[in-house]
């Protein structure tokens, strides 16, 4: 192998591919802030931030293992960035989750406890009835569910990765066993990551719509895991070349499918808004108040 084409393998490509890594991680993001002021997912699917996670998690240990800078600066502002859009994800599902369970109760309730509080002078009937208020108020809230379906998935990978993290740095004393447990592990964390876009791949084909799709997330991902899977020949690590290799192939699936049947963007219920918004200044406070 030339000197140029060396440099090319193992330098030019991993720099593009931690660039576009991070990009790739921070491309829902402008979406994620049109769901928050929509107030609602949509067709969003946040299954893979879950993974994103336990993907840069894992890439991370992977780096400080085999002192790899590449795989650190690739991963470590994206484990930022997946922090921000599960937190939003989570928000936004339990911001639904309450407006389908008290879509009529929350303004009569807010107003009525907040007129109890100002007027003192109250009979005691009065305030019995605040109380009663209160108290179907809080049986009310107890049918909502106590964690959101992506709170579940974000905590499941968190544990996952704990388990996997404590038990490698306690039991494995030499370097290569850490490097192969952990290498393994994050692979098929990337595996997930690179295909929880089609987990949704029944509903493409029922419906004929690729919206399900995010297509920069799309775009970043194939053109990233390319990139790496280059520096993972130069360097002959098959710990990065295997999984890109995978995600690769799962990138140009979602190509296929995403040139296969066009875009419908589905209208977004917005249903019950108004019910916990008293004017139009008010419709903006989502935004600020979930991120």
């Amino acid at each position: 192998m030339s000197s140029f084409a060396l440099v090319m393998e193992t330098q030019v490509c991993p720099t593009i591919g931690a660039i576009l890594s991070n990009l790739a991680f921070s491309a829902p993001i402008k979406s994620l802030r049109s769901a928050v002021n929509e107030g609602n997912l949509g067709d969003l699917n946040p299954t893979p931030w879950a993974f994103m996670l336990g993907n840069t998690v894992g890439w991370l240990a992977y780096a400080f293992i085999t002192s790899d800078l590449y795989v650190f600066f690739a991963n470590v502002f994206g484990l930022l960035f997946s922090i921000y859009l599960n937190i939003g994800a989570m928000k936004l599902q339990y911001y639904d989750e309450v407006r389908k369970s008290a879509p009529s109760i929350q303004l009569a309730v807010a107003n009525n406890i907040s007129e109890a509080d100002e007027q003192q002078d109250e009979d005691d009937n009065e305030g019995a009835d605040a109380n009663e208020i209160r108290g179907g108020n809080t049986e009310h809230k107890q049918d909502m569910q106590s964690f959101t379906s992506h709170e579940i998935k974000v905590l499941s990978v968190i544990v996952t990765w704990v388990l996997i993290l404590s038990m490698t740095s306690l039991a494995s004393k030499s370097r290569e066993n850490m490097e192969r447990v952990v290498g393994i592990s994050v692979n098929i964390n990337l595996m997930l990551f690179y295909g929880a876009p089609l987990s949704k791949i029944s509903t493409v084909l029922r419906s004929k719509s690729s919206s399900t799709i995010h297509f920069w997330t799309m775009v970043m991902n194939t053109t990233n895991s390319f990139f790496w899977c280059a520096y993972a020949f130069g360097i002959e690590d098959y710990y990065i070349l295997i999984p890109n290799g995978i995600g690769f192939t799962f990138g140009l699936i979602q190509v296929l499918l995403y040139c296969m049947f066009p875009h419908q963007a589905a209208a977004v219920s917005t249903e019950g808004t108004a019910q916990f918004l008293n004017d139009d200044s008010r419709q903006k406070e989502p935004e600020n108040e979930l991120l």
